[in-house]
C-alpha cells in the first residue's frame, strides 16, 4: 500500500486531470469576470442615470423657480416694440415672461427686474435659457448668452388658466385686455408710469409640459395668484 501512493505521489497529475483543472480554473475565471463586468456596467448606468437625473431635476427647478417669479410687467425688446409679461412665440418653441425678486445667474447681477426666454431647439433636443437684466434693454448685447439647461427635450408646450374661460393653449386669454384706471391727477405721475409698464393680463395659472426623450411627458404647474 505504502509503495502504491508512493508511485501515485511520484507520478503526479495526468494530461487529462491537467487539462481538466484547467478547464474548471478558466471556468471560474469567466465567470468571475462577466460577474465584475456586469457590476462595472451597473455602475457606469447608475452613474450615468443619477447624472442624467441631477441635471434634469436641475432645470426643472430653475424653470420652476422663474415661473414662481413672474411679473405682470411689459417688455421691450432691443428691436422696439412691446411685449406681454408672459409670452409664447408664434412657432411655440419660445417661452419667454419677466421676473423679479430672485437672483440673478451668472453673468446676470443682484436681484431686481429680468426678462427670462427658454427656447427649444429641437433639432439638438435641448432647452436653453437667456435672460435680460432690465425689462427695457438698450441693445441685444445685455441679454445674457444662452444656456442649454435641459437636454432630451423633444416638444414643449403651454396652456393657461384665466377666469371664466378656463384652460386655454398658449399664454393668452383670447379675452379684451383691461386698461387699469389712473386717479385724477395721476396722469404725469409715477403711477401713469407704473401703469404703462405694467400688464394685469397674466393667468391665474400657467402649465408646461416638456417631452423627455426615454421618460414621456413632464409636466409643471404653476399658480400666479
Amino acid at each position: 500500500m505504502r509503495s502504491a501512493q508512493h508511485d501515485s505521489a511520484e507520478r503526479g497529475l495526468t494530461l487529462i486531470e491537467l487539462v481538466a483543472a484547467m478547464a474548471i480554473f478558466a471556468l471560474v475565471a469567466v465567470m468571475g469576470l462577466q460577474a465584475l463586468t456586469g457590476t462595472l456596467r451597473m455602475r457606469d448606468r447608475l452613474d450615468g442615470m443619477a447624472t442624467e437625473l441631477g441635471d434634469l431635476g436641475v432645470g426643472l427647478a430653475l424653470l420652476r423657480n422663474d415661473l414662481s417669479a413672474l411679473l405682470p410687467l411689459l417688455f421691450h425688446p432691443p428691436g422696439g416694440g412691446v411685449r406681454s409679461a408672459l409670452a409664447l412665440s408664434a412657432d411655440g418653441r419660445t417661452l419667454s415672461f419677466s421676473t423679479g425678486g430672485q437672483a440673478g445667474l451668472p453673468p446676470e447681477d443682484g436681484l431686481g427686474l429680468h426678462r427670462v426666454e427658454w427656447r427649444l431647439d429641437p433639432a439638438r433636443q435641448q432647452l436653453l435659457r437667456r435672460s435680460w437684466p432690465v425689462p427695457n434693454p438698450a441693445s441685444g448685447a445685455a441679454a445674457s448668452p444662452e444656456v442649454v439647461r435641459l437636454s432630451g427635450v423633444t416638444g414643449l408646450s403651454v396652456r393657461s388658466y384665466w377666469p371664466v374661460v378656463g384652460w386655454r393653449p398658449g399664454t393668452e386669454s383670447g379675452q379684451p385686455r383691461v386698461v387699469p384706471e389712473l386717479g385724477p391727477g395721476d396722469r404725469d405721475g409715477p403711477l401713469a408710469q407704473v401703469a404703462s409698464s405694467y400688464s394685469d393680463t397674466l393667468p391665474e395659472a400657467v402649465e408646461v409640459t416638456l417631452e423627455i426623450a426615454g421618460r414621456g411627458p413632464v409636466r409643471l404647474l404653476e399658480t400666479l395668484r
